[in-house]
């Protein structure tokens, strides 16, 4: 005689269970991975973002001030000698002389390698900066010019833009 047994085979209740507990642990080590990565590696831009914010209408009116003055600039950059030059010219064609002009380089994705320098009037609305030490590749440059010195300095005119250092 023959005796039947009785074999369950298949997904269970606690199958289904343990692989939906173990699926969102790992859904959880992944995101709090990414998480870890995103707010270790982020440099951020803006020291303190929520004040720049408020002050965003203070620089459209900086903006319109300066697109009133009309003036028109001229930046070379010579990659040997790591010097910069940013002319300065008013409406008339005539140089813009008796700034105090600083600037800032960096890269674009980082603040690793961010410095500051100080401009020197050389003339004729041109001012000129020593940039040494720069890594072959795209900078990110900014400067203001501003009238007047330390907490009396007025900033009455901004740009910013890209400059190569060839390899």
């Amino acid at each position: 005689m023959k005796q039947a047994m009785n074999i369950r085979s298949g997904l269970n209740g606690w199958h289904v269970l343990l692989s939906m507990v173990a699926f969102f642990m790992v859904v959880m080590a992944v995101n709090s991975l990414m998480v870890y990565k995103a707010l270790s590696t982020f440099s951020g831009e803006t020291p303190d973002a929520y004040r720049s914010g408020l002050d965003y209408n203070q620089r459209i009116a900086e903006q319109r001030l300066q697109d009133r003055l009309g003036w028109t600039v001229a930046t070379k950059f010579d990659d040997a000698t790591g010097t910069f030059v940013v002319t300065l010219k008013d409406r008339d064609g005539h140089g813009v002389d008796s700034l105090q002009v600083t600037g800032a380089v960096g890269r674009l994705a980082t603040d690793v390698d961010d410095h500051d320098f100080a401009f020197t009037a050389i003339g004729n609305g041109s001012y000129t900066a020593a940039i040494p030490n720069l890594a072959e590749g795209e900078w990110e440059v900014s400067w203001a010019a501003s009238r007047g010195k330390g907490r009396d300095r007025d900033i009455i005119y901004r740009s910013k833009g890209s400059l190569w250092k060839h390899p």
